[in-house]
C-alpha cells in the first residue's frame, strides 16, 4: 500500500494484493501519524454495499454517526 501526504493531498494506494485482502474480510488499518495526521486511526474496508459496511462496523464494536 502506498502512503503519503502532499501538503493538503492525502495519497492512499491499493495494490490489487490489498483489493483481494479487503475482499477478504481484511481491513487496513495504520495510524494517521504515517502521513503526518498524528492522533487519528485511519481504516480501509471494502463491502458490497454501504449497509453492509455499517453492519460489519457496529459487529466490530463501532458506533455510526448518524
Amino acid at each position: 500500500m502506498m502512503k503519503l501526504r502532499a501538503g493538503g493531498l492525502v495519497v492512499l494506494g491499493l495494490s490489487e494484493l490489498n483489493v483481494q485482502k479487503l475482499k477478504q474480510g481484511l481491513p487496513i488499518a495504520f495510524d494517521g501519524k504515517e502521513v503526518r495526521l498524528p492522533g487519528v486511526r485511519i481504516a480501509i474496508i471494502y463491502g458490497e454495499t454501504e449497509h453492509k459496511m455499517e453492519r460489519d462496523l457496529i459487529n466490530l464494536g463501532y458506533k455510526i454517526p448518524q
